[in-house]
C-alpha cells in the first residue's frame, strides 16, 4: 500500500522533479546494494538497530546539524515564494533542505520543532531557543507562525516529495487569511497533509509528554470555568482583545500563582479553594483568554508550575504588545512604559498576606517587581520584533526607543552581510540614532549617549576608512549644550572613543576636526569638562601614535604638524627620548622634516634648550637644530659655547661640519673664527680645519696670529700646525713670509721651531707659491682626489690604505687591541671587536715598526667591523712621525 502511494505521488509530480527523485533513489539503491554485498559490514538496518547514530554523535554536533537543517528549510521556504516550481534554484534548495533534514532526523531518531515567539525549540536538543546569530531561526519562526504551524515533526523516514508538498502547502497557507479561526487553524494542516498523503511529516500534532499534576489540575479548572464560552463557538470572527482584557487576564494569572507556592504550606484543599475563588471572581472572558494562551503555549516536558506561569505571563504580554505594535496602536516610545505597567499589575495582584515580609509577594510577582527583568523583557520584545517593523522604527525619529541589544543585533547582521546596500543601511541607522542627541527628552538623550558608547566597535567596522564628520560634529555639539552631568559624561566618553578610532586608523583630519571643535568652546568653569576631554584626546598613548606617524618613512601628512604644535614642549621631550634609542640617528632626518613643517614655535623652544643645564636636552637640541635649522644653532653657538663641556662643543662643531650642512658652511666658518678662543683645545683643530676648507678669508689674520704663536690662548703646537695647514689650503699670499720664517728661522745652530711645525709650514708655503713640492703637499692635506662625490665638503686629508694593517692599543674605559686599516693626518679606521659610541674620547697608540705614535681621538662613526676616529690632539713629535708615515705610503 505504501509503495502504491509513493508511486501515485511521484506520478503527479512534474517531469524534472520525478527525474531528480529517480536519480536519488538509484543512488540510495546502489549504496544499499554495496553495503549488502560487503562481507565486512552488515546490512544498514542492522547497523541502525545495533549502534544508533545518536550514540556516535556529540550533543554539540547534533545541535549544529539541526541548525543547518532549519537554515536550509528557511531557504526552501523563501525559494518557494520567489521562484517557479521547476526553477533550478528552487530545486537546489529543496535538495539541500531534504539532505540536511533527513540527516538530522536520522541522528535524533526523529526531528521535532516547536515554534515559539522569537525562535525555534528542538526538544530533543534543549528546551531553550536554538542559537540564532544571523536571525534566520527567528525569520523561519515568523514564517511558520504565519502559516499556522505551531509544531513541526519529521520522522526518521520521509521522502523528498513530502518535503516538496510541505513547501507548497506553506506557500498556499500564507496566501490565505492571516487570522484564521482557532479551530480552523488546528484542523487545516492535518487535513491537507492527509489529502496529499504525507505520512513522514506532521504539523500541529500533540505529542505525549509528562505534565505536572498541579498544572494539569489548573488547566482542568480553566477548562471547567471558561472552556465553553459562547464566543468561542460563534461564527463571528475573533476580535483582538483590548488592553483591559489583557490586564484582567494578567491579574487572574497573578492571583492563581500564590496558591501554587509550595513555600506557603497550603493544603491541597486550601489551594484548590483559592484557585476556584480566583476564577469565580474573574470574568468568563478573562478565564477563556488565559485558557487560550495555555492552549497555545502549553507546558513543556516536566516543567514545574512556577517557571511555566512565568513563561506564560511573558508570552501573553508579548503576544498582545506585538499585535498592538503591528496595528500601530502601540508607539515605540510606549513600549517600555507598557511593560512597566503590566509588571505593576502582576506585582499588585500577586501580593498576599503573610507573617513575614518575604511572603508578601509570590515568586511571579517578585520576578516582575525587579527592574532588571522588565528591561530584559523590553530587550526581548525588540529582539523578536519582525524585521520589517523593526526597520521602520530604526529609520524613524523613535529609534532612540530601541534598546542597544536589539540595535546591536540588527547592525551586526547588516554589517556581516558584506554587500554594499546592507552596510549603507546600517550606516544610515547609526547616523539617525546619533541625531536623536538633539531630542528634547533628557532620558532619550541619555539613552542615545549610552547606546553610542556600546556601539563603538560596530561604528568602527561600518566606516573602515574615515568616520563621518556629521557623527563627531553632532556629538560635540550635544556635549557643548548638554546640561545633565551623567549624559555629558557619556557623550565625552563617546567623543573620546571617536578620537581614538581616528588616530588608530590614521584619520588625522577627522581627529583634528574633533580636537578643534572641543577647543572652540568657551574657556569657563561650565565647560571645564570639555577642556579636560580635549587634553585626554592627546593623552600619552595617542600622542605617541601621532609622533610615530609623523616620523614614519612616508610623506608627511600636513595635519600632523598642526596637531603636534599644540604641545611643543612634549613633542621635544619625545624626540629627545627617541634620539637616545639605538635607531635614533636614523630618525634625525624625519625629525628635522617635522620640525621644519611646524616652524617657529618649536624651533624657538628648541633654541632655548641650548642654554639649559640638562645635558641630554642640550645634546638633542644640537642634533635637531643642526639638521632642521643650522643658522639657529650658529646663532646660539656664540652664546653657549663657553658654558658647554668639550663633548657638547665637539658635537655642535661636527654636526655643523657635516656635508649635509654645506649651505651654511661659510656662516659656520665665520662663527667658528669668532668663538675660537672660547672653544676647548680638543675642538679647536676641527674648527680651524673647517675655516680653511671653506676659504674664510676674514679669518686669515687670526690664523696668522695663531701660527706665529702670538695668540693669548691658542699656543699649543698642534693648534699652530692646524692654523698653518689652513693658511696653505686658503692660498693666503699674505702669510707666505710668516710661513717662510717658521720653516727656515734658526737660533744659532738649531731651528727655532720644532720639526713638525717646520714641515707643515714648508708644505703650506709650497701650496701658496706653487713650488715643485706642491703635489706632495696637496696629497698630504689638500683636497684629495679620491674624495667621494657624495660629500659636498672635501675631505680634509687623504686616506692611505695600508696593505699590512698596523697594530694599535686603545686605552681607557674601552681598552683593547685594534688594527689600523686606513690612516691619514686627520684620523684612522680601526678594526676592533670593542663596541665604541659616537662621541667617545679615547687614547690611541699606533705601532709602525719600532715607532709608536700616540693620539687623542674622538669616535666619529661606527661601521660593521670597526670605528672611524678623528685625531683631535697629538704632540709635535707624534705629528711628525704620522706625517712621515703618510708620506711614505702616498702614491704620487
Amino acid at each position: 500500500m505504501r509503495r502504491e502511494q509513493t508511486l501515485t505521488q511521484q506520478a503527479e509530480m512534474p517531469l524534472v522533479r520525478r527525474a531528480t527523485l529517480q536519480v536519488q533513489q538509484e543512488k540510495r539503491g546502489a549504496s544499499r546494494q554495496r553495503s549488502a554485498d560487503s562481507p565486512s559490514r552488515p546490512a544498514p538496518h542492522l547497523i541502525v538497530n545495533a549502534t544508533p547514530r545518536d550514540q556516535a554523535v556529540s550533543p554539540d554536533q547534533k545541535a549544529l546539524d539541526v541548525q543547518r537543517a532549519l537554515r536550509n528549510l528557511h531557504l526552501l521556504v523563501r525559494s518557494e515564494r520567489l521562484y517557479e516550481k521547476n526553477h533550478p534554484s528552487r530545486l537546489d534548495s529543496l535538495d539541500g533542505a531534504y539532505d540536511s533534514l533527513r540527516n538530522a532526523a536520522e541522528t535524533l531518531g526523529g526531528l521535532e520543532i516547536r515554534v515559539e515567539r522569537g525562535g525555534l525549540v528542538a526538544p530533543r536538543i534543549s528546551d531553550a531557543h536554538l542559537p540564532d546569530t544571523r536571525g534566520e531561526m527567528q525569520a523561519l519562526a515568523i514564517d511558520l507562525q504565519r502559516a499556522g504551524i505551531r509544531n513541526l515533526a519529521f520522522s526518521k523516514k520521509f521522502h523528498v516529495g513530502e518535503l516538496d508538498t510541505l513547501a507548497r502547502l506553506m506557500k498556499a497557507s500564507l496566501l490565505r487569511s492571516e487570522e484564521p479561526a482557532e479551530d480552523e487553524g488546528n484542523s487545516w494542516w492535518p487535513a491537507r497533509l492527509l489529502e496529499h498523503r504525507v505520512e513522514g511529516i506532521s504539523v500541529n500534532t500533540q505529542t505525549e509528554r509528562r505534565v505536572d499534576t498541579v498544572l494539569a489540575s489548573l488547566i482542568a479548572a480553566l477548562v471547567a470555568y471558561g472552556g465553553h464560552s459562547p464566543r468561542e463557538t460563534a461564527e463571528a470572527p475573533i476580535q483582538a482583545p483590548h488592553f483591559d482584557d489583557l490586564v484582567a487576564c494578567l491579574r487572574l494569572l497573578a492571583r492563581l500563582t500564590p496558591p501554587l507556592e509550595s513555600a506557603r504550606g497550603l493544603s491541597p484543599e486550601e489551594a484548590a479553594r483559592a484557585i476556584h475563588g480566583a476564577m469565580e471572581e474573574a470574568s468568563r472572558d478573562s478565564v477563556r483568554m488565559l485558557l487560550s494562551s495555555v492552549s497555545q503555549y502549553g507546558p513543556r516536558e516536566g516543567e514545574r508550575p512556577q517557571p511555566y506561569l512565568q513563561r506564560l505571563s511573558e508570552n501573553i504580554i508579548f503576544e498582545f504588545l506585538s499585535a498592538e505594535f503591528s496595528s500601530g496602536s502601540l508607539t515605540p516610545s510606549s513600549v517600555r512604559p507598557t511593560f512597566h505597567r503590566m509588571g505593576d499589575v502582576i506585582v499588585e495582584a500577586g501580593a498576599y498576606p503573610g507573617p513575614h515580609s518575604s511572603q508578601h509577594l509570590s515568586s511571579l510577582a517578585v520576578t516582575w517587581a525587579a527592574d532588571t527583568h522588565r528591561e530584559q523583557m523590553v530587550d526581548r520584545f525588540w529582539l523578536e520584533l519582525p524585521p520589517r517593523e523593526k526597520s521602520a522604527v530604526l529609520r524613524g525619529p523613535d529609534v532612540w526607543c530601541v534598546p542597544v541589544a536589539a540595535l546591536r543585533q540588527t547592525l551586526g547582521q547588516l554589517a556581516d552581510a558584506g554587500a554594499d546596500a546592507p552596510r549603507r543601511e546600517a550606516r544610515n541607522i547609526v547616523l539617525n540614532y546619533a541625531r536623536r542627541l538633539e531630542h528634547t527628552d533628557p532620558s532619550a538623550r541619555r539613552s542615545v549617549a549610552a547606546g553610542l558608547n556600546e556601539l563603538s566597535s560596530i561604528i568602527e567596522s561600518l566606516w573602515p576608512n574615515q568616520l563621518p564628520e556629521d557623527l563627531s560634529r553632532g556629538a560635540m555639539k550635544a556635549l557643548d549644550t548638554e546640561p545633565a552631568p551623567e549624559t555629558a559624561a557619556l557623550l565625552a566618553a563617546f567623543v573620546e572613543s571617536l578620537g581614538h578610532i581616528a588616530v588608530n586608523r590614521a584619520d588625522y583630519s577627522g581627529f583634528e576636526t574633533i580636537l578643534s571643535g572641543l577647543e572652540r568652546v568657551p574657556q569657563d568653569k561650565e565647560h571645564d569638562h570639555v577642556a579636560a576631554l580635549a587634553k585626554r584626546l592627546v593623552a600619552q598613548d595617542r600622542w605617541l601614535l601621532l609622533v610615530d606617524a609623523a616620523l614614519a618613512n612616508r610623506p608627511l601628512d600636513p595635519v600632523l604638524p598642526r596637531l603636534l604644535q599644540r604641545d611643543p614642549e612634549r613633542l621635544l621631550d619625545r624626540l629627545t627620548l627617541l634620539l637616545t634609542e639605538p635607531r635614533g640617528a636614523e630618525m634625525v632626518a624625519a625629525m628635522a622634516r617635522l620640525l621644519r613643517a611646524i616652524g617657529v614655535p618649536v624651533l624657538n623652544l628648541l633654541e632655548t634648550r641650548l642654554y639649559e643645564a640638562r645635558r641630554q636636552r642640550v645634546t638633542a637640541a644640537i642634533k635637531l637644530l643642526a639638521a632642521a635649522d643650522p643658522e639657529r644653532l650658529l646663532r646660539g653657538l656664540a652664546r653657549a659655547m663657553a658654558s658647554w663641556e668639550w663633548n657638547l662643543q665637539d658635537l655642535a662643531v661636527s654636526e655643523l661640519a657635516r656635508p649635509a650642512n654645506a649651505a651654511s658652511a661659510k656662516s659656520a666658518a665665520f662663527v667658528f673664527s669668532a668663538v675660537l678662543a672660547d672653544a676647548h683645545s680638543m675642538v679647536v683643530p676641527m674648527m680651524i680645519d673647517q675655516i680653511g676648507l671653506v676659504q674664510e678669508s676674514t679669518a686669515v689674520p687670526l690664523l696668522m696670529e695663531i701660527a706665529a704663536g702670538e695668540h693669548e690662548v691658542l699656543r699649543d703646537q698642534f693648534v699652530r700646525i692646524k692654523a698653518i695647514e689652513a693658511l696653505g689650503r686658503m692660498h693666503a699670499g699674505e702669510a707666505a713670509e710668516l710661513l717662510r720664517t717658521l720653516a727656515e728661522s734658526r737660533e744659532g745652530l738649531t731651528y727655532a721651531e720644532p720639526s713638525g711645525l717646520r714641515a707643515a709650514a714648508a708644505d703650506a708655503l709650497a701650496l701658496i707659491e706653487n713650488r715643485p713640492s706642491f703635489k706632495q703637499a696637496q696629497a698630504a692635506f689638500g683636497a684629495p682626489a679620491q674624495s667621494s662625490s657624495n660629500y659636498v665638503i672635501p675631505r680634509r686629508y687623504v686616506r692611505v690604505p695600508l696593505e699590512s694593517p698596523l697594530r694599535a692599543q686603545i686605552e681607557g674605559a674601552s681598552a683593547g687591541l685594534a688594527r689600523v686599516r686606513t690612516i691619514s693626518l686627520g684620523g684612522a679606521y680601526l678594526e676592533s671587536p670593542r663596541k665604541l659610541t659616537v662621541g667617545d674620547s679615547i687614547k690611541l697608540e699606533v705601532r709602525s715598526g719600532l715607532r709608536r705614535i700616540n693620539f687623542t681621538a674622538v669616535v666619529r662613526n661606527i661601521g660593521p667591523d670597526g670605528n672611524g676616529v678623528e685625531f683631535v690632539y697629538m704632540h709635535d713629535e707624534d705629528r711628525e712621525k704620522l706625517r712621515k708615515l703618510v708620506q711614505r705610503h702616498l702614491q704620487l
